[in-house]
């Protein structure tokens, strides 16, 4: 036989994928949308695998995704980067979060658009939607004009790919603020989204049985001991308990159809004689 060494990857399948640097608020907001319980703290990386949930809006649902948060260089492997990427290769779409909050909001959206394309260009090719996190702090709210309208022309721009057309959601995922606009946004685009054939599924080749050719046997005598050198005999008595009288009879019908019977017959053999095959001895009869 073969002995193949398989590298196997387990990749989650999910309808939108989330994607943010740490502390962005994506666990926070996949509890609040789904029954997902995710680790929730105020610090980075308290998500280190993804995390499913299944959201129910407008009496439908989909599955969402959490991909762990993603570190400039992450297509490189950076933080893991690499291996959370691999799952967001099944999602259907993307929601961008960002975090209001931060140094550099539309720095953050650049950065993680940019590692998901050096991952795999073909994934722009996926509807993407922006949500901006943390509306119900004071600070956002104050500078949600601004941040818009410089999310805006970051979409316009070259430095992005795919996110011309994303729309703009401003949400907060603590009190809930925009959220269930964004999920029936979601919901909207997942039913335009087309059936993808499954062109990157191996087609499996129909097994064929085939008889095991049949190896030379011989059959010599030492000291009174019929010796039969047969390797799939060999294999019978290995596999097998010789002093079963069922496993005789199919080790008798075995003999008879690899020709060891007529053998052992040319030679002499008679009833009550030993009949050695590899390590088992058993009796003519």
């Amino acid at each position: 036989g073969e002995r193949v060494i398989l590298d196997l990857e387990l990749k989650l399948l999910a309808d939108v994928g989330i994607l943010a640097r740490p502390n962005a608020g994506k666990s926070t907001l996949i509890s609040r949308c789904s029954a997902a319980k995710p680790k929730v703290a105020d610090y980075p990386f308290t998500t280190v695998e993804p995390i499913l949930g299944v959201v129910s809006i407008h009496n439908k649902d989909f599955v969402m995704m959490e991909i762990p948060g993603l570190l400039e260089g992450a297509h490189l492997g950076v933080g893991l980067g690499y291996r959370f990427l691999k799952h967001a290769e099944r999602a259907k779409m993307y929601l961008y979060l960002v975090d209001g909050l931060a140094e550099d909001p539309v720095g953050d959206l650049q950065m993680v658009n940019h590692e998901l394309m050096q991952f795999s260009p073909e994934l722009a090719a996926k509807p993407q939607i922006i949500a901006v996190n943390k509306l119900d702090v004071t600070e956002v709210k104050e500078n949600r004009g601004e941040l818009e309208r410089a999310l805006i022309e970051l979409k316009g721009g070259p430095q992005v790919q795919g996110l011309r057309d994303a729309p703009i959601f401003f949400i907060s995922a603590v009190s809930g603020e925009g959220v269930t606009e964004l999920l029936g946004k979601i919901v909207e685009v997942l039913g335009n989204v087309p059936v993808a054939e499954p062109d990157d599924l191996l087609e499996a080749p129909v097994p064929v049985s085939r008889r095991r050719p049949r190896t030379a046997s011989s059959v010599s005598v030492e000291k009174g001991v019929y010796v039969v050198q047969s390797e799939e005999l060999e294999r019978l008595v290995t596999m097998s308990d010789t002093r079963d009288r069922r496993v005789l009879l199919q080790l008798w019908r075995e003999m008879g159809r690899l020709g060891v019977a007529v053998q052992l017959e040319e030679a002499g053999v008679e009833a009550g004689d030993t009949i050695r095959i590899g390590d088992a001895e058993v009796e003519w009869f």
